[in-house]
């Protein structure tokens, strides 16, 4: 056996100095910097007085929407509130004046929780009006809560006149707030007085 064959056979060894610079050398290029990642939607950041709603007042004293997640509950409650009181709103004074149907009490008073006669409307419109609201409810819940990247509350992308601004959004949550206190003071003046807020009746 020769010593060349031998395990005490010399080896070159190459100094750790070295290796150290040929890795540093090396590693800038195989490390890649991982990629930041996207910003959330904006319904998942909001905050009550930073603008991104419509009708933001910074007005919420209690703090009971003190998370994004709980102020897109609330303002999803109050734009379909909004909306159905401004229809309630135009509604009630063209059932007074038209008496539409024969269902104003005999004050000429229009039918409500506190005037009665909601018995007497017909079954096929109570029908509709659950159809209804079960399709726009769908409609909402298959973009909300972060199902869709751009939704907003309320944002249900119908828009068939192509109005939709800044503005818009402004003005209708400014008027469905209004209509909500106006249709309440309907139904509370009419159960009060016993008399119809519109007594002028264009079909007797």
């Amino acid at each position: 056996m020769t010593l060349a064959s031998s395990s005490f056979a010399p080896t070159m060894v190459m100094p750790s100095s070295r290796v150290a610079v040929r890795m540093m050398d090396v590693a800038p290029d195989a490390v890649e910097e991982a990629p930041p990642p996207p910003p959330l939607p904006k319904i998942k950041t909001m905050m009550v007085g930073d603008g991104t709603l419509a009708g933001d007042m910074n007005f919420d004293p209690l703090q009971l929407a003190d998370n994004s997640d709980k102020l897109a509950w609330y303002r999803e409650a109050e734009v379909k509130h909004a909306r159905l009181a401004m229809l309630a709103a135009f509604g009630w004074p063209i059932s007074e004046i038209t008496n539409f149907g024969n269902l104003l009490t005999k004050e000429g008073r229009a039918p409500s929780l506190l005037n009665g006669g909601l018995g007497e409307v017909n079954g096929v419109y109570w029908g509709a009006v659950v159809a209804l609201a079960i399709y726009w409810e769908a409609q909402g819940l298959d973009k909300q809560y972060g199902k869709k990247d751009d939704y907003l509350p309320g944002m249900l992308g119908f828009d068939p006149l192509g109005a939709d601004s800044p503005s818009m959004r402004n003005a209708e949550i400014t008027n469905g707030r209004v209509a909500m206190v106006a249709i309440t003071a309907f139904a509370y003046e009419e159960a009060i007085t016993n008399a119809p807020i519109f007594p002028i009746n264009l079909f007797h």
